[in-house]
This record gives C-alpha cells, structure tokens and sequence, in this order.
C-alpha cells in the first residue's frame, strides 16, 4: 500500500510539472511584442520610464480583447524595424503603409492618421507652390524613415538640398537654428515635440501640404507572424473601434478629427 501511495504521488507531481510546462509552453508560444520608436504622443517613456502614449493605451486594449500576452517595448528605430524584419512574435504599433511594404508584410489595421507637410519658419518668406520648388532649399527629415525615399524619389539628395536628421529632436533644432530651410514631418505630433523642446510654435507655419504622401498608420508584423493571431488582433481593433473605446483613448490624447 506505500508503495502505491508512493507511486500515486510521484504520477501526481509528474502530471502538475508536465501541466505546468504545457501551460508554459502555450503562454510563450502565444506571447508577442509590440514595438516602437519613441515618438510622442503615439509612443515614448515617461517619467517612470514606462511606456505610454496614445497607441500604447489602445495596445493594451488590445491585449485585454485578444487575450494575447504581450508586452511593450520602447526602442530606437532601427532596432524596432530590425525586430520587426526578423522576428515572428513582433507587432509594430505604428507604421507607414505604402505599395512596396504591403508585400512583405501583414498590416493588421490602421492605428491612427497622419497628415505630411513642408514645415518652415514664418520668418523665412519663401513661397513653395509645389515640392520641385523646394529643391532650390535645404529639407530635412529624419533618416531611415519613408520620408527619406519618399523625398530621395522626388530627385532630392544628400549631396545638394538633403539634410537628414537621427531624431525629431535633432531636426527641430536645426530648422529653429537656421540649419535647415524646411522640414518634411507629421504635423500631427507637431505640437507635443514642440513643447516638449521648449520651441516656440508662432514661429513656424506649413509651407507646403504633401497630400501625395501616405497617410496611414498600421498596426504591422512581418509574414512568418502567427496568422491566428494575426487575425485576434485585427478582430480586437474592429472592435474597439466599434464599441466607442478608441476614439475615447484618442481623444483624450487630443488626436482626433
């Protein structure tokens, strides 16, 4: 009778353990990454060093309807986009969908909008009709984003009127210190990098719209990414949409419409 009790007990332990581990091992295999780059309001670290943001929130959501666990890193652009290219778990939180991209990778749904425009100090009085116009100036963006081939198609290189920026932080500072003549950005998040840098935003003003310029930001993982899950979480944006809960996260972040 020990001995089976032994036994019994033993098969109890081994059964918990294997349990245990097939739990594990589900947990893991199901678990994603968001990622992205520090841009507020969409996405940064705050003051706890905690990530935060208007996505982050609506990230998070997703994560609750999905049931997915997952986690949220903040990252310098480069290593987000090469988690993204190489990584089966990871999802960016935002990302520009143009043609050559559709191809290569799974766009889960859009995130947010965007709107691209030629920014410029209102000092600075040269009227820009179109962007062949702006070639006779200095433009600037940030390098290794769209808007770098986007203007490196248009005929603008590193070598004439191209001048690329690391950060949004460099950029600002270089068309507030007469660096750069004009600066292709996200008007959206204009303001909040404005105030965050302590720049005066009377001094600036759109010069030119770039309505061209797409205009959609994605929700984006690469092709080896879990389809089934792929499908949770175009699902779970759908329905956030649908119940009212993104347009209450975005417009509190004070980003909508």
């Amino acid at each position: 009778m020990a001995r089976i009790k032994k036994m019994l007990f033993r098969f109890f332990i081994y059964l918990n353990i294997s349990i245990f581990s097939l739990a594990c091992s589900y947990a893991y295999a199901t678990a994603i990454r968001f990622v992205a780059e520090d841009l507020p309001p969409y996405h940064y670290l705050n003051a706890k060093g905690q990530a935060d943001g208007v996505l982050v929130e609506i990230a998070r959501e997703l994560q609750v309807h999905s049931g997915l666990e997952a986690k949220i890193d903040i990252l310098p652009m480069a290593r987000a986009y090469h988690e993204l290219q190489t990584k089966p778990d990871v999802v960016m939180l935002a990302w520009l969908k143009t043609p050559s991209r559709a191809k290569n990778y799974q766009f889960l749904g859009v995130m947010c909008q965007t709107s691209a425009s030629l920014m410029g100090l209102t000092s600075n009085q040269i009227p820009l009709s179109s962007l062949e116009q702006a070639k006779r100036y200095r433009v600037s963006t940030i390098r290794g984003y769209y808007s770098e081939q986007y203007l490196k198609k248009a005929g603008f290189s590193e070598e004439h009127d191209l001048v690329l920026a690391s950060h949004y932080k460099s950029m600002w500072h270089m068309l507030y210190k007469g660096r750069t003549d004009f600066i292709l950005t996200n008007t959206r998040t204009l303001q909040r990098e404005l105030d965050e840098l302590g720049l005066d935003p009377t001094l600036l003003e759109s010069k030119l719209r770039l309505d061209d310029f797409p205009s959609e930001l994605h929700l984006a993982a690469n092709l080896q990414f879990s389809k089934s899950q792929a499908e949770k979480l175009q699902a779970s944006l759908n329905a956030i949409k649908a119940s009212g809960r993104y347009d209450e996260i975005v417009r509190k972040w004070r980003l909508l419409d």
